[in-house]
């Protein structure tokens, strides 16, 4: 019966289109069409009408500008985004492309991602006319501040626990180390001219992807596509660059070395200014691992233990040493004597 009505679904909204599909499998979250006009994606897509067009903006400027490869989405017969299917349901139709996702443990892969990123952000200024309602709500110092609340409160509840299990009494015995870092990355932030970077992003209409990572980036031929903008929103760009950089460290190891090439990779496209520099580097130094898995533990059934998470925990904390040297590293060239 839900094949059945996928399949009703599909054929409705399909048909809403000028081309014609020859094969569609399924792909993550989505559907991968091969047609006679080459190939698409096919998604149900539930946003407002403002919002589409929002990210449509950001994708003409870098493909009309730049000359870079992304997703647009097709119009349909009625020169429309939004496609509705039997059940009143939007979906959407976008360029996709034959490619290959970058390799994230293979460093000339993410090297020219984070070049590609430099380039993306260099273009991705909206200027004050539009885009006014995907302005960030959270600045980073107001959520570095929330996930140090909330911190507190998780220590001050395990502790008045009469019985831990194992998972709260990793937490607590790593909760010192961590909670440090917090506070101090908060500090840095606060001194880092964060406020006026903050002022000229709303004021040149500065946008970050808002999910930039190794799935969202096709390697096709000599080229990349970017792809997935549904986070996209005008706020500070560097976070883009500490999400990606963070991710691809994670994944190997910390290596000081191969995490300066990517900022360099990157400033080589569009320059970085100091007060840039001092929030990648204060975005660096917050424990947002160790932040998330807290957070999970304390939403979570705290009278359940999942050996999963504990297993996190102990990663996180087999990695601080090599974590801790990158950053000594990575100072000098981020924020100098800060």
């Amino acid at each position: 019966m839900g094949d059945r009505s996928m399949e009703d679904k599909l054929e409705e909204v399909l048909k809403q289109y000028p081309c014609e599909v020859r094969t569609r499998r399924r792909t993550r979250g989505a559907f991968l069409l091969e047609t006679d006009q080459g190939l698409r994606l096919l998604k149900e897509y539930s946003v407002s009408q403002a919002r589409i067009e929002f990210e449509e903006r950001i994708k003409q400027l870098l493909g009309q500008q730049g000359g870079l490869l992304v997703d647009h989405t097709y119009k349909n017969n009625r020169e429309e985004y939004f496609t509705k299917d039997n059940y009143r349901n939007n979906w959407v139709m976008r360029r996709w492309y034959a490619g290959n996702e970058c390799d994230i443990r293979d460093q000339r892969c993410v090297l020219r991602c984070a070049s590609y990123l430099g380039r993306l952000h260099a273009l991705m200024q909206l200027g004050n006319e539009e885009g006014e309602s995907y302005i960030r709500k959270e600045s980073v110092q107001q959520e570095m501040e929330r996930h140090n609340k909330e911190l507190k409160r998780v220590r001050s509840y395990i502790r008045s626990k009469k019985q831990k299990n194992e998972m709260e009494i990793c937490l607590l015995g790593s909760y010192d180390l961590f909670y440090d870092q917090a506070c101090l990355a908060q500090t840095l932030l606060q001194e880092s001219g964060y406020e006026a970077l903050w002022q000229e992003t709303l004021e040149q209409g500065k946008v970050r992807h808002g999910s930039y990572s190794y799935h969202n980036v096709l390697f096709v031929g000599k080229d990349l596509a970017i792809t997935n903008f549904d986070r996209a929103e005008i706020g500070i760009q560097v976070r883009d660059l500490y999400d990606f950089l963070r991710k691809v460290m994670e994944k190997n190891g910390w290596q000081a070395e191969f995490g300066k090439s990517l900022i360099d990779a990157y400033d080589r496209e569009r320059k970085l200014e100091e007060t840039e520099r001092r929030v990648l580097y204060a975005m660096l130094l917050y424990p947002e691992k160790y932040w998330k898995l807290v957070n999970f533990y304390y939403n979570s059934r705290k009278s359940w233990m999942s050996s999963k998470n504990l297993e996190k925990l102990l990663r996180i904390r087999a990695q601080e040493e090599k974590r801790a040297y990158f950053l000594r590293e990575l100072r000098p060239l981020l924020c100098g004597a800060c």
